[in-house]
Formats: structure tokens, sequence, C-alpha cells
């Protein structure tokens, strides 16, 4: 566990954020918390409830970090061949890499992401790739496009697999770019005709 140290750069939120994630991924969630994560940065709890109203901001923030950088690994995994798979298995490394964050952006404690527009927008950037990647077959929005819903279900419920544990570690990416090859999407949705 680190030590607080002294905070001597210009960036507080940027400091805290990086210490909440410290403290995710070493004890969980129940142990961030806006005076833990001051005293990791060497600054007093008003100092950070002057950048974060309360633990939940905090967390709200914490997950659209994770939710930028969630996207920014799929982008960058989507050139090339086989996007949609490639997304699907940054999507997965993603989840493997950072469990106790990949855990917070998708449970229960921020359910209510239109309480934090920062954390929405965050949100739907992730959406967005999903529709990308379904495009040629479907271009309805999330809510109401099966082969997107399916592919993301697909894609999340092997990276819950993977996290909690029930794929050995060095096998997960094997595992899921095996099952992912397999994966045939619904055919294309036909076109209403003009009116």
């Amino acid at each position: 566990m680190s030590s607080a140290r002294p905070y001597r750069h210009g960036n507080l939120p940027a400091a805290l954020l990086a210490a909440a994630r410290e403290i995710l991924d070493e004890n969980g969630l129940h142990a961030v918390g806006l005076r833990e994560t001051a005293r990791r940065v060497g600054v007093s709890a008003t100092a950070a409830y002057r950048h974060f109203t309360s633990k939940e901001d905090l967390l709200a923030s914490l997950a659209a970090e994770g939710f930028h950088d969630l996207a920014g690994a799929m982008e960058k995994a989507t050139r090339g061949a086989t996007p949609l798979t490639r997304a699907g298995l940054a999507y997965i490394e993603f989840a493997h890499q950072n469990r106790g964050l990949f855990r917070l952006m998708f449970g229960p404690v921020l359910a209510e992401r239109a309480k934090y527009p920062t954390l929405q927008a965050a949100t739907l950037e992730v959406e967005g790739f999903l529709l990308q990647g379904v495009a040629d077959l479907d271009r309805r929005p999330l809510d109401d496009n099966h082969a997107a819903m399916a592919a993301w279900g697909l894609v999340h419920g092997l990276a819950h697999l993977i996290v909690d544990g029930f794929f050995p570690a060095e096998q997960a990416a094997l595992r899921a770019e095996e099952i992912l090859a397999k994966i045939r999407l619904p055919k294309p949705v036909a076109s209403d005709p003009p009116p």
C-alpha cells in the first residue's frame, strides 16, 4: 500500500482520481472514499471536497475515466481486419486488466448515470463503438438494436466470466478469441420502404 505523499503538482483532481484508482485496485470499492483518497495524495479532505462533492461524485468521475479508456482501447483495436471481434477482445482485455474499475463502471453504485453528464457521455462513447461495429447490419439506436445488444451481451458476459475467475487468466484472451471467432451476428434488418 502506498503511503501518503505530499501533493506537489498542479492537477489535484487528476491526482485524486489516480489515488482513488490505486485504492480501488488494492482494496476494492468499499475502501474508496474522499478522506482516504485525500490522505493518499497528501492533501486535506477539504481540498478533495473542493473538486468532488461526495464519494459518489468521485466514483462517477473515476468510472467516466474508465469508459474513456475503454473507448480508446476499442477504437485502437478496430483498425484492421475483423474490427468488431478486435473491439470485443479489447473490451475483454480492458476488463481483465482493470477488474475493480470494470466492476465499478458497470455495477449498481452508479446505475443512475444520467445524474453525472460526464459519465453519461463517456458511456455513450462505448455504445457508439458497438453501434459502429454492427452498422452494416442494423443502424437503429442501441436500445432497439438486437445485433448490437447481442454483440455487447456476449462480450460483456465473457468479460465478467474472466473477471470473476471462471476462465484462468492465462487462457482468457485465447478463449475469448476462440468464442468470438465462432459468432454469427444476426442477418441485417430490412429497412422500412421510403414513404
